[in-house]
C-alpha cells in the first residue's frame, strides 16, 4: 500500500512543472486570442523559440503579426527579422523593410540599425546612402553595436559622408 501511495505522490510531484507550463501557455493563448498585444508577442516568442512547445515559426509569424499590427515595436522588429532572414517565411526584403520602418519610427534601436543597413544596401527599398546614414546614426547614438560597425563602413567608403578613415577606425573600435 505504501509503495502505491509513494508512486502517486511522485507522479504528482513530477507532473506539476508540466501542468504549470501547460496552464501558463493556455493563459497566454487565451489573452492573445482576446487581442492583448503583449500576450500575442510573448506567445509568438514561445513558438519561435520552442519554449515548452514544439517550435512553430508559422504560428510565431502569425502572433508577431497580430501584435505588430497593434503597434508593438518589438513584434514589428521580430516580424521584420523573420522576413529579412527567411525564418519560417519566404525571404521578402520589402516586407522586412516595412516592419523595420515601423519599429524604427517607434525608436526600436535595432530596427533603426537594420533600416539603415537596408537603405545603404538597397535591400527592400531604393539605394539611399543618406537615409541609411541617418538611421544608422540614430541607432549609433544608443551605442548599438551593429550600427557602430555600419557607421564605420559609411566613413570607410564615403557612403553618404566624406571618406574619413580616422572616423571609420574610431567607430570600428567602438563597435
Amino acid at each position: 500500500m505504501f509503495k502505491l501511495f509513494s508512486f502517486y505522490i511522485l507522479l504528482i510531484i513530477f507532473s506539476l512543472p508540466v501542468f504549470a507550463e501547460n496552464t501558463f501557455i493556455t493563459k497566454i493563448e487565451n489573452l492573445a486570442e482576446r487581442g492583448f498585444s503583449d500576450a500575442q508577442y510573448n506567445l509568438a516568442r514561445i513558438y519561435a523559440n520552442g519554449e515548452s512547445v514544439d517550435q512553430d515559426l508559422i504560428a510565431a509569424e502569425y502572433w508577431f503579426r497580430k501584435s505588430a499590427e497593434q503597434g508593438n515595436l518589438d513584434a514589428q522588429y521580430q516580424l521584420g527579422r523573420m522576413y529579412d532572414s527567411g525564418l519560417g517565411v519566404s525571404i521578402d526584403k520589402k516586407e522586412a523593410f516595412k516592419w523595420y520602418s515601423l519599429g524604427a519610427e517607434l525608436n526600436n534601436v535595432i530596427a533603426q540599425s537594420n533600416l539603415g543597413w537596408m537603405y545603404a544596401g538597397g535591400r527592400g527599398t531604393e539605394l539611399d546612402y543618406e537615409k541609411g546614414l541617418e538611421w544608422t546614426l540614430k541607432a549609433a547614438e544608443s551605442n548599438e553595436v551593429f550600427a557602430l560597425g555600419n557607421l564605420a563602413w559609411h566613413y570607410e567608403f564615403g557612403l553618404g559622408v566624406d571618406e574619413d578613415l580616422d572616423e571609420a577606425i574610431k567607430f570600428y573600435t567602438e563597435a
